[in-house]
């Protein structure tokens, strides 16, 4: 979602010095309806129940380091939130009908289909998980990004989301792509695992071969299968393979795609 949407007050306290009341009059009077509230070492918020007195907040950006941000879950008008504050409290069990867009580190309690119906942009870093079951049911979804520690798992859950169009993982191994195959939107998949995470397991070209893919990048997948299927998807443009093991039967293959297409094959190392 774009910021454009909102209109957003912006405060560094390395600036604006510390949060305080006058802000808060500064927020009410300007008619704003987001907030993006940077915090520096000097000031360091105990809580940040503050959020709760400014009405009708759409669009909250919380750089702020602390551990007790579980107010932020108690505003139902939020439209769009990231929260970067490094907390791992447990997220309550609670509805906010209306996020569209939400952006966080890891942390327990994530149930999309619960707490977020109609999220459609995730994004979470530091993530230590090894399934996807926390987007089980995301009806409504449309871009995942993942950010793993080099962990290996699966994307078990994400076969649940019909309405994904892109989807990246960056250090984290999957198992096999065929958690993908009952998702026809797929515009954008990129399966990056760069070395020293784990190699991919399986990854079946046939598994993403939506008539909507445009571009894929994957990176460390030593078995890479049904290569013939990317030759029939009519709006492919990019091809990136980063330290794929490739048969000289799947070289051949890649070369007869459609000029229109830009393929780049990046070597294992050695």
């Amino acid at each position: 979602m774009s910021s454009d949407t909102f209109k957003i007050m912006r405060w560094n306290a390395d600036f604006d010095g510390p949060w305080g009341a006058p802000a808060a009059v500064q927020y009410r009077s300007g008619g704003f309806d987001g907030l993006s509230l940077t915090s520096t070492p000097e000031w360091k918020p105990e809580s940040i129940g503050f959020i709760s007195e400014l009405l009708g907040l759409r669009y909250l950006n919380l750089r702020v380091k602390i551990s007790q941000d579980l107010d932020v879950f108690q505003i139902n008008t939020l439209e769009d939130l990231s929260l970067l504050t490094g907390s791992r409290r447990k997220i309550p069990n609670v509805v906010l009908p209306q996020l569209r867009s939400l952006c966080l580190t890891d942390r327990p309690g994530i149930e999309m289909a619960n707490q977020f119906p109609q999220l459609e942009h995730f994004q979470i870093g530091t993530w230590k998980g090894s399934d996807l079951e926390m987007v089980r049911g995301g009806g409504c979804l449309k871009s995942l990004y993942l950010e793993g520690r080099r962990q290996a798992g699966t994307l078990a859950g994400i076969e649940t989301c019909p309405a994904v169009e892109e989807i990246m993982s960056v250090n984290y191994s999957i198992a096999d792509s065929s958690p993908l195959r009952p998702l026809d939107r797929l515009r954008e998949v990129k399966l990056l695992a760069a070395s020293p995470a784990a190699p991919h397991g399986i990854i079946r070209f046939s598994d993403i071969a939506s008539s909507d893919l445009a571009k894929v990048w994957i990176s460390n997948a030593p078995v890479l299968q049904d290569v013939d299927a990317l030759r029939e998807l009519p709006r492919l443009r990019e091809v990136r393979l980063i330290e794929c093991r490739l048969g000289r039967d799947d070289l051949q293959e890649l070369k007869t795609l459609p000029g229109r297409v830009d393929v780049r094959i990046i070597s294992p190392r050695g």
